[in-house]
Formats: structure tokens, C-alpha cells, sequence
């Protein structure tokens, strides 16, 4: 431990040692928000075991003094599931936020909305526990609990709502979050007067649901074989969305509001306004609309020339940025019965190619493969399908040659046969602490 860190936990410490002596007031809280970022910041900086020890020190203290049952116990509980989970103790993590979010219902209530924020960090530890079926039931309670508070009807609503709609694209529900934020718009009043944040956020999320059941966004990793998505409805409230699909005009229609609403709402060169003109113009070029695509690339330059917010151009239009990347599927990974340690590997495919005016792909070329020609093939033919915004000169698109396309992909070998450089465990297989 060096000089620095001990310092720190003496600070914290005395902290902590201060807010112990006044838990007896149950009407105070355990934690300050100082108290809590402090020790939060040591979770996320690799000193969860530290952070542990004081939490539980402070639990001992506040059930000495309080009980067991104490509300001034939550705060405290919670920062100790996200010290456990940081240590990869899932299973004590889970524990430890259902401890918290009970203590929280007996004090406040069955339905009470605080509690859906430990929701939430249940779903996020069982997502990363791969058990993404219980993740989603964690996801959707969380919104049947604002559903219970406020009603189908209220716009308060509107926070659990978005919430629940990026989980449903995260886990490619799309036409689901679709009918979610098709609720937000025709619901709640959202009308284009409002120009309100909420309107801003569904109609965005819309596009992106029409935008992706055509393209697959360039970091998107199928769960699909894992999770198999419920239609809205199925569990924890009454409604059902049936979606038309390749409806697409619809996300065309929701990213020419996005366009006027900043227009009323930004400066002219606002990089925000800038911005939703680009996710236009990258919507006309992937669908292959290139003279309204030029239009609106050409207006973005030329707006932000010779301005301060120019620098918004040459981070986006000045080298090729890839739009649409459907890439092979990974090879599969161990059963997690198998009784073989298994160790995963890094694959790494490059290839240079040449992106031509209009976004598409040609030249072709393999510079490197490993290990060996695994997924070579199948990887060059999808680059060959893959789709970039072009890079500009003065508003107009150029072809741009040697283009460099990486894939990187997780292999698995056995333990006894991986080099030990380049060897680490599965983490997928690794089984829960």
C-alpha cells in the first residue's frame, strides 16, 4: 500500500467516523455525497477491497446502533454490492442489493420509485453474468414500478420508459423499444410546440429502431442466440405493440424533425444542430439517396467553415468513418459444462480497401491473418459490404484508397496448447465468485 492510498483511507476513515456520530438520528442520512464519491472513486479506481472494509465497518457501526433494519443502511449497502460486483462476487453483490432494495420497500413502500436505480444494478451484474433473460426481468420490473406510481398515462413515466427502450435495442428488441418510444410521442403530448427534451429523445430512438432493423451499427454484438427478446407486455404491464415493418419512411420523417426542431432551438453553427444534419445525411447515403445525402454533407461544411465549431467537420468528414460494418460471427465459445480449461484468444484479420465517393467498398486486400485464415474469408466478404460516409474535400465527397479495416474476434484453445504471452482466461467462462 503506498503513502498515498494510506493517507486517502485515514481521510476517508475520519470521515466516515464523523458521519457515525450522528446515525443515531434515524431523520439524517448514514452517507454525505462526499462520503459516497469518495468512496465510490475507489471502487472505480481499483481499490474496491479498501472501499469494502470501510463500508463494512460502517454497517457494523449503523446496525449497532440502529438495527438491522435501519433505513440509514441503504446508502451503505448498495456501495457495498458495487464493491462486491467490482470484485467479480456476483453471487454477493446480487445479495446485497436485494438486502438494500428490501429494507428500502419495508420503510417506503412496495412501489416505491428509489428503489428502481438498485434495479438497475442488478440488471447491469446479471448482464454481465451473460444471464441476459433475468437482466431483462430486472429491466422491465423497474418500469412497472413507475407504471404502478404515476399510471400508463403520465409523462413521469417518461424516465423508466427510455430506460427500458435502451435496454430493448441493446439487446436487438428494437421493434419493442420501437413501440416504446411511439408511446412517448403519441402519449404524452409531445408535439412539435414542446420542442421538449423527451420529444427530442424518442424521435431520435425511433430513427435509430428503423435505421438499425436495416443496418447493424458498426459496434453491435449479436445476443440473439443467448436471449431471445418478449414483446412489450409480457410480464409486468398490459400493453402490446405489434410493429409494421421496413417501414422506413418513418425514420426518414423523425430525422427531418430532429433537424428543424435544433434549427428553432440552436445557433446556426451549433455543433448539436450540426450534428442531427449529419445523422440525416448518413441516413440518405445508406440508403443509397446520394444527391440529398451531397445536399446535406455540403450544408454542414459550408456552415461551419471558417468557424470555431469547423473542427466538428474535420473530426467527422475529413477521413471515412464507417456507417454499416456487418462482420461474420465469432467462432463459438466453450460449453460451460466443459471440464477442459479453456483459455480465449485474440484474432485479428486486417485488410486494406477503398471507399469510393458514394460510401461503398472495392480493392479488396488481406494484409494479415491470424490465427491463420480463420474468418479471413468470411470477413472479406463482409467489409465488401460495408458502407462509410466518405471523407470530403471543400463539402464534397472523394474516393479515399487504402483504407484500413480491422476485425479483432475472441477464439478459444485449450490451456495447455495457448502461448502464455498472449493466453487469459475466458472471462464468459470464468464461473462466478
Amino acid at each position: 500500500m503506498t503513502p498515498s492510498s494510506l493517507h486517502r483511507i485515514l481521510a476517508i476513515g475520519t470521515t466516515v467516523a464523523v458521519v457515525l456520530s450522528n446515525a443515531m438520528h434515524a431523520s439524517e442520512s448514514a452517507l454525505s455525497p462526499n462520503d459516497s464519491e469518495s468512496i465510490e472513486s475507489m471502487i472505480s479506481t481499483g481499490e474496491a477491497e479498501n472501499a469494502l472494509q470501510l463500508i463494512e465497518e460502517e454497517i457494523s457501526d449503523l446496525v449497532a446502533a440502529d438495527g438491522r433494519n435501519s433505513e440509514l443502511l441503504v446508502p451503505p449497502l448498495v456501495l457495498k454490492g458495487d464493491a462486491l460486483r467490482a470484485l467479480g462476487y456476483y453471487g454477493a453483490a446480487l445479495e446485497t442489493y436485494d438486502d438494500a432494495r428490501a429494507i428500502q420497500r419495508r420503510h417506503f413502500g412496495l412501489h416505491d420509485l428509489d428503489q428502481v436505480d438498485i434495479l438497475y444494478k442488478e440488471a447491469e451484474t446479471y448482464y454481465e453474468q451473460e444471464q441476459f433473460a433475468t437482466a431483462n426481468d430486472r429491466h422491465e420490473y423497474a418500469f412497472s414500478i413507475y407504471v404502478r406510481k404515476f399510471g400508463t398515462d403520465s409523462p413521469e413515466i417518461l424516465p423508466g420508459l427510455f430506460k427500458l427502450a435502451d435496454w430493448y435495442m441493446d439487446t436487438d428488441n428494437i421493434f419493442t423499444a420501437r413501440g416504446l418510444y411511439e408511446k412517448a410521442l403519441t402519449d404524452f403530448s409531445l408535439d412539435e410546440s414542446t420542442e421538449s427534451e423527451s420529444r427530442i429523445r424518442a424521435l431520435s430512438g425511433l430513427a435509430q429502431t428503423y435505421q438499425q432493423e436495416r443496418f447493424r451499427p458498426p459496434e453491435y454484438t449479436p445476443k440473439a442466440d443467448k436471449f431471445t427478446p418478449r414483446p412489450y407486455g409480457s410480464i409486468n404491464h398490459p400493453e402490446h405493440y405489434y410493429p409494421e415493418l421496413n417501414d422506413f419512411a418513418k425514420g426518414e420523417e423523425a430525422l427531418l424533425e430532429l433537424v428543424r426542431i435544433n434549427i428553432t432551438k440552436e445557433d446556426p453553427t451549433s455543433t448539436i444542430l450540426a450534428d442531427a444534419k449529419l445523422k440525416l445525411a448518413d441516413w440518405y447515403l445508406l440508403f443509397e439517396k446520394y444527391e440529398k445525402a451531397a445536399v446535406v454533407y455540403k450544408d454542414i461544411w459550408d456552415t461551419l467553415d471558417g468557424t470555431p465549431q469547423f473542427a466538428f467537420v474535420e473530426e467527422h468528414m475529413t477521413s471515412p468513418k464507417i456507417l454499416y460494418k456487418p462482420l461474420p460471427d465469432d467462432p463459438l465459445p466453450p460449453k460451460r459444462e466443459s471440464t477442459i480449461p479453456t483459455v480465449e484468444l485474440e484474432g485479428r484479420i486486417e485488410i486494406a480497401l477503398t471507399v469510393t465517393e458514394y460510401g461503398k467498398t472495392k480493392k479488396i486486400k488481406q494484409i494479415s491473418s491470424h490465427p491463420g485464415q480463420m474468418l479471413a474469408r468470411a470477413t472479406r466478404n463482409t467489409a465488401s459490404n460495408s458502407i462509410y460516409r466518405p471523407a470530403f474535400v471543400d463539402g464534397v465527397a472523394t474516393t479515399t484508397e487504402n483504407v484500413q479495416f480491422l476485425h479483432t474476434f475472441p477464439y478459444y484453445t485449450s490451456a495447455r496448447d495457448a502461448p502464455s504471452s498472449s493466453a487469459r482466461t475466458n472471462p464468459s467462462y470464468r464461473s462466478s465468485k
